[in-house]
This record gives structure tokens, C-alpha cells and sequence, in this order.
């Protein structure tokens, strides 16, 4: 039985992606002014929300409390749901 290497499963960090580049359209915030208001380089910003399924960077839990911080959104929106304890407002 021969079987191929388990990719690991970075969905949740697409998920992720997905919710900040989300919340930047919703706030009219660019990628330049995100890492502006992040001092999170252009470059590492591009490569974490841009970059192919099996190539992207993951970020840290100190980047996205700055990201959920310049987008003034709780850094819980910004997470998977099965990741994110929620309140019920």
C-alpha cells in the first residue's frame, strides 16, 4: 500500500485570509495602508493573504490583534468559527 504524504490542512489559515481581506473591503482599507497601520511589512501581509493554498504564511496571534486593531473589528471576527468562543450579545 503505498500512500502519499498527508498535506497538512491550512484551511483555517485560508478562512483567515479570507476574513481579513473581507474586513478590509468592508472598512475601504488597502494592503499598503494595513501595513501601515500594522508595521506588518507589505510584503509578509501580501504572502499571508495572497499566496496559493499550500504556500501561505500563517499569521501570529501578535499580528492579528494588530490587523484586527487598524480594522477596528474584534480579532474574534477574524478567526474560523470553530476557532472563536463568540459572545451571545
Amino acid at each position: 500500500m503505498n500512500k502519499e504524504p498527508a498535506q497538512a490542512d491550512n484551511s483555517a489559515d485560508v478562512e483567515i485570509a479570507d476574513r481579513i481581506m473581507h474586513a478590509m473591503i468592508v472598512k475601504g482599507v488597502n494592503l499598503k495602508a494595513l501595513s501601515a497601520e500594522t508595521d506588518i511589512s507589505y510584503s509578509t501581509l501580501r504572502r499571508s493573504l495572497h499566496q496559493t493554498r499550500d504556500d501561505r504564511r500563517s499569521f501570529s496571534i501578535q499580528e492579528l490583534c494588530r490587523i484586527a486593531g487598524a480594522l477596528n473589528t474584534p480579532a474574534s471576527t477574524l478567526l474560523p468559527d470553530d476557532m472563536a468562543v463568540r459572545s451571545a450579545a
